[in-house]
């Protein structure tokens, strides 16, 4: 990370990840929603960055409200938006989305809806795993096999939910990849895509200082470095389990929490 100076945070933006970071299962993280006032009152543009493709920006948006966070809907950037912005410059684009229903309808915004047999031009996977079936696969192979692409809103392999570990959007993206013989373009972390399309939402002159904030070394982090931004991580939600991924690599800097962000960064850009 590159020193700035101290009357540039203005021109500072931080991607903070929200599950690990902002909150837990367990509550909100103590400090979380001082630090975001604090962050604000300096001028630092935020946007909360989170792989979740299941809810609606306003789900989340709600939910941050409920944890003391004060936020609105174009602070949330989720691989949902990231589809929408890349959809918006595909004219003409026909969605058969694999997807939850309030995750279909904010796609609608930005593309026609199609079912399977009608000819789409992009097949969209999202969070379908309480919903899916084989007629749903079938057809979006042989829409793919026809020429459709593959559009992956994350890529995650497994998650823990009430003690137990469940199929992940990723193992339905891979397992369509693998019967139609193409590559998935994935929107969500750890892609740099994900990072460019969050950054393209703030003004130009927000953006000479970007840095992604997260607990997670295999999501956040490595997007951040795949993005080659600056990377901070938290010593919270997924950070302990993960100290043996060496290979990973390092983060610039590592705090105890996002409650320490400003203190960190007003101290790292020399402010007052």
């Amino acid at each position: 990370m590159c020193m700035v100076e101290v009357s540039e945070l203005g021109e500072c933006t931080l991607l903070v990840d929200l599950e690990g970071t902002i909150y837990t299962r367990e509550g909100v993280i103590e400090g979380a929603a001082k630090a975001v006032r604090e962050l604000r009152r300096l001028g630092v543009s935020i946007r909360f960055l989170t792989n979740n493709d299941s809810e609606s920006g306003e789900m989340i948006t709600q939910r941050l409200a409920t944890h003391g966070v004060d936020a609105t809907v174009d602070d949330v950037f989720t691989p949902v938006h990231a589809t929408c912005a890349y959809l918006a410059h595909k004219p003409n684009a026909r969605v058969y989305p694999l997807t939850t229903p309030d995750i279909a309808s904010e796609l609608g915004h930005e593309a026609v809806l199609v079912d399977a047999h009608e000819h789409p031009t992009h097949v969209v996977v999202g969070d379908m795993r309480s919903q899916w079936s084989p007629i749903q696969l079938n057809g979006a192979l042989a829409a793919l096999r026809g020429g459709a692409e593959l559009v992956a809103l994350q890529k995650g392999r497994c998650y823990m939910s009430g003690g137990a570990v469940h199929m992940d959007t990723g193992a339905f993206v891979a397992a369509l990849e693998y019967a139609a013989g193409v590559e998935a373009v994935v929107l969500g972390k750890p892609h740099r895509r994900f990072v460019d399309l969050a950054c393209a939402t703030v003004p130009e002159s927000a953006r000479r200082l970007v840095l992604v904030v997260g607990d997670d070394i295999t999501t956040d982090i490595a997007m951040g470095k795949a993005a080659q931004v600056g990377t901070i991580q938290v010593k919270t939600g997924k950070w302990f389990a993960q100290q043996g991924l060496v290979h990973m690599g390092e983060p610039d800097a590592v705090i105890e929490s996002v409650a320490e962000l400003p203190t960190f960064l007003v101290r790292f850009l020399s402010y007052g």
